[in-house]
């Protein structure tokens, strides 16, 4: 059964976070690294080197099956309005994610735990409404994982939604690891995309709001590379590139349709064998190695 929760503002709420901090400032907690950076349209990011363009593997782990639980975090959250359809789309999202042929898109990673399968158990989503951090320091990120998730899991994927918009930062996400004690887990950030045209798919046709809509697009992205690189030791190019990055802002058809029916716009990802085989639709490199599963 799924479950869903509301964190309140309260006084244990308030305590539990300052002790969290507490805890990753006298452990000196090493600040996670931002992997698969979702860069804004139009930002730097890295471009393809010379060689090969297939990704290659470096010697780690994959997540063979991801148990993903949602976290939307600020105080906007307790807000009908600014909700909208924010919160029921991405948890139809993730709940339409498992065996669709867009998550079969990685399913040709294997590492030294095993291979990339589809399936992607989903556990619901909890409201946080205390205070959110803007993404900037990751540490701050896996403390709210650790705080609200009261039994994470090794292979566990935890995407933090936000109530807070991206400003001057250059990109829309990131994914990134660490523990909860001595747990392992895989995170991702994601800002607060209401009106924001450098992270908007431009969505004309799956009747969705425009916020929910990059918000989509950005899942996608950070959740297949979360699969294939959790940890920094899985799939990347020569240029540090993982399979989202190497599709970034390249769409295939108007909207890709999910295994529970739900249809979204959404980027491809990057498949060694579609590029190999010339198979894949091109990446904005011209390179022919994307595939959306549609």
């Amino acid at each position: 059964m799924k479950r869903y929760t509301l964190v309140a503002v309260a006084f244990f709420t308030v305590f539990a976070a300052a002790q969290d901090s507490s805890d990753l400032h006298s452990r000196r907690v090493v600040e996670p690294p931002a992997l698969g950076t979702h860069w804004a349209r139009g930002e730097a990011h890295a471009k393809p080197r010379p060689g090969t363009a297939d990704m290659l593997f470096h010697n780690g782990a994959i997540m063979t099956t991801a148990a993903t639980q949602v976290i939307f975090w600020g105080p906007s959250w307790g807000n009908p309005s600014f909700v909208g359809d924010k919160i029921s789309g991405l948890n139809l999202w993730h709940e339409g994610f498992s065996n669709s042929n867009y998550a079969k898109t990685s399913d040709e990673y294997t590492g030294t735990n095993g291979q990339v399968l589809p399936s992607v158990s989903y556990g619901g989503y909890i409201v946080d409404t205390t205070l959110a951090s803007g993404g900037s320091k990751t540490s701050a990120i896996l403390a709210e994982v650790c705080k609200v998730i009261s039994h994470p899991v090794a292979e566990g994927y935890y995407p933090v939604y936000v109530d807070v918009k991206r400003g001057h930062a250059g990109y829309c996400a990131y994914h990134s690891y660490g523990s909860c004690g001595s747990t392992p887990v895989q995170f991702a950030f994601f800002f607060n995309l209401d009106g924001d045209p450098g992270c908007d798919p431009q969505d004309t046709t799956t009747g969705h709001s425009q916020g929910l809509a990059a918000l989509a697009n950005v899942s996608g992205h950070e959740l297949s590379e979360a699969r294939t690189d959790p940890r920094n030791g899985g799939w990347y190019d020569s240029s540090g590139q993982e399979n989202g990055d190497k599709c970034s802002w390249t769409f295939n058809v108007p909207f890709v349709t999910f295994l529970n029916g739900s249809s979204w716009k959404i980027q491809g990802e990057w498949s060694n064998k579609a590029y190999d085989g010339g198979t894949g639709y091109p990446n904005s490199s011209g390179q022919k190695g994307c595939l959306d599963g549609h």
